[in-house]
């Protein structure tokens, strides 16, 4: 079931990337307000996370699960009707639902039987990525047939499938049940002191998850501005492809590479990939930059949260809103960031930001690691 509903949100969560030229062109919007779009989604996603260390407690992951389907389908009921600031709140409502389910489903992860949490929640990731990679194919193919409320109301039937899936389940795990259902502040900010590794965590969530979404968001953009290029827009699926295909390759290496190690490898390739985006002039260089960094970027996410369960433990069921929080705030800040940089000189200017992005979360994965990796 957490599979499957990885796929499903892998398609809603890249879903702004690929419809935001349509939604440009159809109201005439600069790539200021088209980053803006990023920044309601995980805005939204930011809090939608902080309710989690509470409410995950008292209800259970299951409960959690379907109220962030639920919010994916009012967002798509009513996601292209009005004014583009009330499609901004809509995709809002999205990034909500967003909060709720994906750190309730990646915590639960790690509290599964598993012999390596870190591959299995790599693996679970890998089907995010299958929803990620097909969604510019789904977008492409049914937007000129169905148009854009076609598309959002078969994503708000889907929805209401699977909330309702995860609403028959009700189940709730033994961490969780045991867990208090408030924290003080002074509990949090001892939860932050405490370990040497928890701030330059807490910046890589944020870093990280800023990242992906700027280079998985601002690509198509990037595409359709050169010429020759049709409707169907490829470089999101490829840079989400390769995501997929890190992904699922990750668990093979890590029975021969720590995660330490893996992570800075990957961090640099994405640098590497990130670059040859920025200084792109052709599809095909394009789509080789996108295909590096997807590929460099695949194992990181997983690995940082196998690493907040390692530091934490039980606790992470309540702390780990704090790490997930951070990264929605670098969803919302980075990509509309690359926007403004965008829109005051060109969109090659604003991928230099996910260059410097990488570089320093290099550094930071030297200190964020468990002692043990």
């Amino acid at each position: 079931m957490l599979h499957a509903s990885f796929v499903l949100i892998g398609v809603i969560t890249t879903l702004l990337g690929p419809v935001l030229p349509f939604f440009a062109r159809h109201w005439s919007l600069t790539d200021a307000q088209s980053g803006f779009f990023f920044t309601t989604q995980y805005f939204g996603s930011f809090l939608g996370v902080v309710l989690t260390s509470v409410i995950i407690p008292r209800f259970g992951f299951s409960s959690v699960c379907a109220a962030g389907f639920t919010a994916f389908l009012i967002g798509f009921a009513f996601l292209g009707l009005g004014p583009w600031i009330v499609a901004a709140a809509m995709v809002g409502v999205n990034g909500f639902g967003y909060g709720f389910t994906n750190p309730a489903i990646n915590i639960r992860a790690t509290q599964l039987p598993s012999k390596d949490t870190a591959a299995a929640v790599t693996f679970l990731n890998f089907s995010w990525s299958i929803g990620a990679v097909f969604c510019p194919f789904l977008i492409g193919l049914s937007l000129p047939i169905i148009g854009a409320r076609g598309c959002c109301l078969i994503l708000a039937a889907l929805s209401f499938v699977v909330a309702l899936l995860h609403l028959s389940l009700r189940s709730t795990s033994a961490a969780a049940a045991r867990a208090p259902a408030t924290h003080s502040l002074a509990e949090w900010r001892e939860c932050l002191r405490r370990p040497p590794q928890a701030i330059p965590l807490l910046l890589l969530f944020f870093l990280y998850v800023g990242v992906e979404v700027a280079l998985g968001g601002w690509v198509a953009t990037h595409e359709k501005r050169m010429p020759g290029i049709g409707a169907l827009a490829l470089a999101p699926s490829v840079f989400y492809g390769f995501l997929l295909l890190g992904r699922g390759v990750a668990p093979l290496a890590f029975r021969h590479i720590s995660p330490t190690g893996i992570s800075a490898g990957g961090l640099l390739v994405a640098t590497l990939g990130s670059a040859l985006v920025a200084f792109s002039g052709r599809p095909g260089t394009l789509y080789l930059g996108a295909a590096i960094a997807g590929f460099g970027l695949a194992p990181q996410y997983p690995i940082f949260v196998t690493w907040l369960a390692a530091i934490y433990g039980a606790n992470s069921t309540w702390i780990g809103a704090l790490f997930f929080s951070a990264g929605s705030l670098g969803a919302a800040a980075l990509p509309w960031l690359v926007g403004i940089l965008a829109s005051q000189s060109s969109l090659r200017v604003g991928f230099f930001l996910p260059i410097a992005v990488c570089t320093v979360m290099v550094l930071l994965g030297t200190r964020a690691h468990p002692p043990a990796q």
